[in-house]
């Protein structure tokens, strides 16, 4: 497999940075609050969660920072594959009249995304010191998961990316995944609550793995799961690796079936 795909020239790297400009800020364009609604969103979301579920489960300790915790990596996930998945039909005629690296708007997808979890990350930031919420050093560490996610939505965003093109019910079918994988995830739910029998299976789920990691060391200040660490690892690794072998193989052809 050759990896000449991953190079970069000169006006690659200047079409990249509009990809990510355009994705960034046309999300919100024809909204009267424009890019404020990825803090107000979230935000929202957070509020009516809280008031729901604190109620469900009183047991958890600052609902709001539980939620946001999860939720702000959970959203980065979907958000980062959906961009990513789109990212051929969407360019479908910049790609049949200039010849670049397709790879450039599924990964520029990614970035422009990657803006708006930093942004989450902040308002996370807030409501904890809002809500007297403790800060603990072991919070830098929570970097690990950030990146091992990164790479695992680059993978998943690879492959969904090729079966969009070639399945056009592939975006509906993975709109219903993704709100499966909420549930699955323990955004809001804890993994404590849902039985033993079902709470296995959902415990292999990366995702979940990577919202446990990021809980453990910035909301709890425990130390960075090593053998969760190292499962998502291994996750991310073979989905990217799927992802590289599935995209070179198949991008060409996908380009006649959008």
């Amino acid at each position: 497999m050759s990896l000449d795909f991953l190079k970069i020239g000169t006006s690659e790297n200047f079409l990249f940075t509009q990809i990510v400009k355009k994705n960034f800020s046309s999300k919100y364009k024809d909204s009267t609050l424009g890019i404020f609604w990825s803090v107000l969103k979230p935000l929202l979301y957070m509020v009516m969660m809280t008031v729901i579920f604190s109620t469900i489960f009183k047991r958890i300790n600052n609902f709001a920072v539980y939620f946001l915790s999860g939720y702000c990596i959970y959203a980065f996930f979907v958000a980062g594959t959906n961009l990513s998945m789109n990212s051929l039909k969407s360019n479908k005629h910049v790609l049949e009249k200039v010849h670049v690296s397709r790879y450039i708007f599924a990964i520029g997808g990614i970035a422009s995304e990657f803006i708006n979890f930093i942004i989450m990350v902040i308002l996370l930031a807030v409501i904890m010191f809002v809500t007297k919420a403790p800060f603990y050093t072991t919070a830098f560490y929570g970097i690990v998961p950030i990146i091992i996610l990164v790479f695992t939505i680059m993978g998943v965003g690879l492959i969904l990316a090729i079966l969009n093109a070639y399945f056009s019910d592939t975006a509906h079918l993975y709109s219903i995944f993704t709100l499966f994988l909420m549930y699955a995830s323990a955004v809001f739910v804890p993994m404590e609550s849902i039985p033993k029998w079902a709470s296995q299976y959902l415990e292999l789920n990366p995702l979940y793995q990577l919202i446990f990691q990021f809980r453990e060391v910035v909301i709890y200040g425990h130390q960075l799961p090593m053998q969760s660490v190292i499962y998502t690892i291994i996750c991310a690794v073979i989905l990217l690796i799927i992802g590289i072998i599935v995209f070179v193989r198949y991008q060409d052809r996908a380009i006649y079936k959008l």
